[in-house]
């Protein structure tokens, strides 16, 4: 299935056409489906002054998210993403990018004749008092030979019910867009999942799931059974999960884990990304675990990516630039593993001795790399164990070092944006360090905020710990 938005909380981490039933909150799974979306251009255009408009409205997007004002969040990344394409669009384009589709489920039985969904707005749009009157929503087919489904666009909340009987079973993107005549005013996609005799494997799961809690010693396998349990019956709840899930995929998994929830499945023979539970000495880490397929030799680096303040282990994985730090391992053969950075911080050197157990993960090649609130995560991990790692890397974030010969021996990466508010931060963190006999090595990227740093700065961070990995300590 192609990879589609995640959502974070920090940004996403991540209506009727009346502005009195206006809901007070975006959806987290909506934020990540807009940021995403500006993420995909950002990768492509290069115009600096497309982009430095554009960071001017994604710090007011980072400025809303933590006023926690969604609906405003929502409409920076869509003013960011017009200000980065070099097209303010028209009052009927605009006000057709703040509508949002949204499912009743997103994971049902094959033969579901019918789905129905709603249409709402994430915000109001400046320029449409009330809304244009000759719109129309467009849902495309899902399968090649499949007929589009067209509704004129009335007054919302609009509800309609979408037709799948014919609908084949897996993982789709579903895409629709909004039309005014032959012009299409927006596009957007989202996730649903199709799959065959739902119910009676949610049945088997159900049952397994006890038996797999009471297992001792824990496995990753008994711990992520209940997990992939509780996504998959969340995606047939009106409220969706914060990312796009592969329910079909996830629920094949955990029938293979119902039967047998002992036995290894995650291993190194099963490439790709993956939601797991890690027993982690007396606790279980919540987990997204990037396992490649490149020829390697012997065991590989490890990537260790800690998310930002409202965030989750998705964030880099679907976020971050569109999952940039996966796309820049999966060629050199690296692992990625990017944890649930909780209150209770994250325990980075147990955690990668506890995957080096199942996988061939080099242990003398083990790097970090964290924004905001998880690069203060990565200095405390760098500050109490810093023989444990290959090289850090600290974005759009700070924190302070204690000197030790083995700090002096991990090179640090601090990476932050000229529009950052935690740009003192980052600085006096290069100085902590510097003071501290470590080798810091500071950039500052001009015109970037807070949130965009982690997508512009990876290349970087990347060739940084290719360089680590060759110098001679």
């Amino acid at each position: 299935m192609p990879q589609l938005p995640p959502v974070n909380r920090l940004l996403a981490a991540a209506l009727p056409l009346c502005a009195a039933l206006l809901p007070a909150q975006v959806e987290r799974y909506e934020l990540g489906l807009r940021l995403r979306a500006f993420e995909r251009d950002l990768e492509q255009i290069t115009d600096a002054a497309r982009r430095d408009a554009a960071f001017v409205q994604m710090n007011t997007a980072v400025q809303a998210f933590f006023r926690l004002d969604t609906g405003a969040v929502a409409k920076a990344i869509d003013a960011a993403d017009r200000a980065l394409r070099g097209d303010p669009g028209t009052p009927a384009s605009r006000f057709a990018r703040c509508l949002v589709l949204s499912l009743d489920q997103r994971l049902i039985a094959k033969g579901t004749r019918e789905l129905p969904f709603t249409i709402t707005a994430a915000y109001r749009s400046d320029e449409e008092a009330e809304p244009p009157g000759d719109l129309q929503l467009v849902i495309e087919p899902l399968t090649a030979n499949g007929a589009a489904q067209r509704w004129p666009l009335g007054e919302l909340p609009f509800e309609a019910r979408l037709q799948l009987a014919d609908a084949p079973a897996g993982d789709h993107v579903l895409r629709w867009s909004i039309t005014r005549g032959d012009t299409v005013l927006a596009r957007r996609e989202q996730g649903l999942s199709i799959v065959a005799d739902l119910q009676t494997q949610l049945d088997r799961i159900d049952g397994a799931v006890a038996v797999a809690e009471a297992i001792s010693p824990p496995t990753i396998e008994s711990k992520t059974l209940p997990a992939l349990h509780k996504m998959l019956r969340g995606m047939q709840r009106r409220r969706p999960e914060e990312t796009v899930l592969p329910g079909e995929r996830l629920l094949h998994e955990a029938v293979i884990l119902a039967t047998a929830p002992t036995e290894p499945f995650y291993t190194e023979q099963r490439t790709g990304s993956f939601w797991l539970r890690v027993p982690v000495g007396t606790r279980t880490a919540s987990v997204r675990l990037f396992v490649p397929s490149a020829p390697r030799e012997g065991k590989a680096p490890l990537v260790i990516a800690v998310h930002g303040a409202g965030g989750s282990e998705n964030l880099f994985f679907d976020g971050y630039g569109d999952g940039k730090v996966v796309r820049l391992a999966a060629p050199r053969g690296w692992f990625v593993v990017a944890p649930r950075n909780e209150l209770t911080g994250v325990d980075c050197a147990a955690l990668a001795t506890a995957l080096a157990q199942r996988f061939p993960i080099d242990l003398g090649k083990v790097f970090l790399v964290g924004h905001s609130m998880g690069a203060m995560q990565v200095v405390a991990n760098a500050t109490r164990a810093p023989e444990r790692f290959a090289a850090a890397a600290a974005l759009g974030g700070g924190g302070s070092v204690r000197r030790s010969d083995a700090l002096a021996a991990l090179p640090f990466f601090v990476g932050v944006g000229s529009r950052d508010f935690a740009l003192g931060q980052a600085r006096a963190l290069d100085r902590s360090l510097r003071a501290a006999g470590a080798a810091s090595t500071l950039r500052e990227y001009a015109g970037v905020e807070h949130l965009a740093i982690v997508q512009l700065a990876l290349d970087d961070v990347f060739g940084f710990f290719e360089r680590a990995l060759t110098s001679p300590k």
